[in-house]
């Protein structure tokens, strides 16, 4: 499945609401891939470039996304709860109303309200 993702990225496909909870895609070039609504609970994108990607709407829930390049990613409206985003690179990205929680690791020095996120009370 990893390579057919990485794949199909490549080729400039559309991933809109891909179901991908628990894939392993640490360090895959994802560059401007679009995975708007796209299910990627769990899954493994450690050090994976994701710069300009559209993750709006996406279920990134328990998702790994340490050292991944999120350089201006959309993130709005991202479910971000227990997702670890520790050394990621956030630069540019945009993260207007993406959920997080105290269960989120966020890059260290990281403000999440001047990103415009939402602190989930649940």
């Amino acid at each position: 499945m990893r390579d057919d993702v990485i794949a199909k990225i490549a080729d400039g496909q559309s991933l809109e609401q891909a179901q991908l909870a628990g894939i392993d895609l640490r360090g895959a070039d994802l560059h401007a891939a679009n995975l708007r609504k796209a299910n990627l609970s769990q899954a493994k994108l450690n050090g994976a470039n994701l710069q300009a990607a559209d993750l709006s709407q996406s279920n990134l829930h328990a998702a790994h996304l340490s050292q991944a390049n999120l350089t201006n990613a959309n993130l709005s409206g991202t479910n971000l709860i227990w997702a670890n985003l520790r050394g990621a690179n956030l630069s540019g990205a945009n993260l207007n109303k993406a959920i997080y929680n105290d269960t989120t690791i966020l890059p260290e020095h990281f403000e999440p309200e001047e990103a415009g996120m939402v602190r989930s009370i649940e």
